[in-house]
């Protein structure tokens, strides 16, 4: 008997353990919102881009046991707007948050819908699954090849559009080649190692040169980009790129064709740290007027 008695708290024991581990393993945020075990808002981030950080979300636990939660690659965030951008996760987020504790994080995601308006801080989204197994898998690999990168950006596009995968460029060669070969083993598309059409390609010198240049003082070293996106904030070529840049003063100078690019505003970004450090909205029909107006008092 005394041995029975022992068994049963054993495995009374055993039981209670196992539910709190149950309570403790990891639950996708998708779960955790539908059984009520949290309070999510979901915003865009106006101060990234859409293929950097550009989603936000405030997470309350409102139960009495500690929760952790994960966002995995290939979760989707859409827009309550549907003229904004689908957002696809390209980095896990794993979290763990105490009873009644709020945290904020930003979300390493890109847009799937290249001819939507990027989010803003007033853009409200909601988190769901995702279905598409090659989106997944091009998640995945984007963020085990650390590529939240614009050349990543068209990857997505790529394979939501079903496009050419010569689309795909980066200013990193060894980038570019690696995200054509995994589209490719993924779509059983062909690609050309060497694009050269100046849209397509990030070295192609520009014919019709428009450019500026940009001054900013770093405090640390930063990897930086500069890239146009049109009025809807929706990226549309890189401009300049590179790792690593050094503490201290720094000016980087840019360039693109306005005969390839021809809307009548841009918007030129100099992008840090995940961040848009300036934006800068330039009327380039005026600038083509102007040059017009050169080559009419030449003549």
């Amino acid at each position: 008997m005394k041995k029975l008695f022992t068994n049963v708290i054993l495995f009374l024991s055993c039981s209670i353990a196992m539910a709190k581990t149950s309570i403790n393993s990891n639950q996708n945020l998708v779960d955790a919102i539908k059984n009520n075990s949290v309070k999510c808002v979901v915003r865009g981030n106006s101060e990234s881009t859409h293929y950097l950080e550009p989603i936000i979300a405030t997470v309350t636990n409102v139960t009495s046991e500690p929760l952790t939660l994960q966002i995995n690659d290939g979760d989707l965030f859409i827009p309550t707007d549907t003229n904004k951008q689908n957002i696809v996760v390209t980095n896990q987020e794993i979290f763990v948050l105490k009873p009644l504790e709020k945290k904020t994080l930003k979300i390493k995601g890109m847009c799937t819908e290249q001819k939507d308006g990027a989010g803003t801080n007033e853009t409200f989204y909601k988190l769901q699954k995702n279905n598409n197994q090659n989106l997944k898998k091009l998640s995945e690999f984007i963020q085990t090849k650390k590529y939240q990168t614009s050349a990543a950006q068209y990857a997505v596009w790529s394979l939501m559009n079903n496009s050419d995968l010569n689309s795909i460029y980066s200013s990193d060669s060894t980038e570019e080649k690696e995200l054509k070969k995994y589209m490719a083993s993924l779509t059983g598309k062909t690609f050309e190692l060497v694009n050269k059409n100046y849209r397509y390609n990030y070295y192609e010198p520009p014919k019709e040169k428009v450019g500026g240049k940009y001054e900013y003082n770093f405090s640390k070293s930063q990897d930086v980009q500069i890239a146009m996106f049109d009025k809807n904030g929706i990226l549309v070529r890189e401009l300049f790129n590179q790792k690593n840049v050094p503490p201290g003063q720094h000016s980087f100078n840019f360039e693109f064709d306005s005969g390839v690019y021809t809307d009548d505003v841009y918007y030129f970004k100099l992008i840090a740290m995940n961040d848009v450090l300036v934006n800068q909205k330039w009327n380039i029909k005026d600038i083509r007027d102007g040059f017009k107006k050169k080559i009419q008092n030449r003549e």
